[in-house]
């Protein structure tokens, strides 16, 4: 069985203004639960109109897969370019959401197998975390990250480019069907591993070895709170999502064999009561 941990919050720098992030975990009392997360754009109104059709796209499709036989892949590659097809259809019907979209990272575990299919548009990640690395296992489909994967940028000049925010591919009202084609990538997710999902409001300010770190150290659901926490310490710019599976027990294992406390190293974070 799996342990979940899932916070969402509007960030300090957009507080008092509608969140545009949406989460969802489906089916997670079984052995193939799916994370998603959506980060909406276009406008307050139109982007929480859009990353909520994103979830409820998906929610609906996963939870309908076994009667349609249909391949995990194919399905949730699928039931983006559904979400898409959506937003499209609600934003020609009110100006209001004309510029309204959103990103969508996904992951479909299969615990039995040891495996987690992972599907995303956008700049929304996912994370598959061990004590020994944290590896991104999306693909970001942004102006920067395209650059960087070709050399043009050093991880360090892409860290200060300008132009970071612009995405190159996202589930916008207009944007033609024919260009959105969902990365999708069957990865290992082995006994030890902590598979994390987020938006770009927490990796864009917290850096990885702090997301492994704190994803490491704490239960998922308080990993989930101190890295909100973490975001918003360091500036809050943007609203906030985290998603983290983990098998239960293997906190406790893991807190047994490594006394390193996470409280004393990172001062953002405050000491429980």
């Amino acid at each position: 069985m799996l342990a979940f941990g899932k916070q969402l919050d509007v960030g300090i720098k957009r507080k008092g203004k509608p969140n545009q992030d949406a989460l969802a975990i489906v089916n997670p009392r079984s052995a193939q639960p799916l994370l998603i997360i959506a980060d909406g754009m276009g406008g307050y109104e139109g982007g929480a109109v859009a990353s909520q059709i994103v979830i409820d796209t998906l929610r609906k499709a996963y939870k309908q897969r076994k009667r349609k036989k249909t391949d995990r892949p194919g399905l949730l590659s699928e039931a983006i370019l559904a979400a898409h097809r959506v937003i499209v259809a609600r934003a020609q019907k009110s100006e209001n959401l004309a510029s309204m979209g959103s990103t969508v990272v996904a992951a479909a575990i299969d615990e039995k197998n040891d495996k987690a299919l992972v599907v995303n548009v956008g700049d929304s990640r996912a994370y598959l975390i061990t004590k020994q690395a944290i590896q991104v296992v999306s693909h970001d489909h942004s102006e920067v990250a395209d650059l960087e994967r070709t050399g043009a940028l050093t991880a360090l000049q892409a860290r200060d480019y300008r132009r970071k925010n612009v995405l190159t591919m996202s589930l916008t009202a207009s944007r033609p069907e024919n260009t959105i084609q969902p990365y999708s990538d069957m990865v290992n997710f082995p006994p030890g591993a902590v598979l994390l999902l987020c938006s770009d409001g927490l990796w864009g300010v917290v850096p990885g070895s702090v997301i492994q770190a704190m994803a490491l150290e704490y239960p998922p659901q308080k990993a989930a709170q101190k890295l909100v926490e973490l975001a918003n310490a360091s500036g809050g710019p943007d609203n906030i999502s985290v998603l983290i599976a983990r098998r239960r027990g293997e906190w406790c294992q893991y807190k047994r064999e490594n006394s390193v406390d996470m409280e004393d190293t990172f001062s953002g974070v405050k000491k429980d009561e």
